[in-house]
């Protein structure tokens, strides 16, 4: 099983972000036609890192789901599927 590891991609994009864009009002002595201003996008797409990381990298229903159902003995997993799972992942 892959887990996708969201939250340390949305750190390093919002990295790059903070080190290359800096706050307006921070920075004494900038004038307005000088500021910095994101766009709608940019600001859309901020919002979205926000909410990334904000979330569990593990899907902590589905983690659950699947030991209750290997504990019972309902897990099953066709040799078929594991085979065409790993011929996929493989070429």
């Amino acid at each position: 099983m892959f887990v996708n590891k969201v939250n340390s991609t949305a750190n390093y994009y919002s990295n790059i972000a903070a080190t290359r864009y800096t706050n307006a009002a921070a920075v004494r002595g900038v004038q307005k036609s000088e500021a910095f201003t994101l766009s709608k996008e940019a600001q859309s797409f901020s919002e979205m890192l926000k909410k990334l990381k904000s979330t569990s990298e593990v899907r902590e229903d589905k983690v659950n789901e699947v030991q209750q159902k290997i504990s019972s003995g309902q897990y099953f997993v066709s040799a078929e599927n594991i085979a065409t799972s790993l011929l996929t992942n493989r070429y």
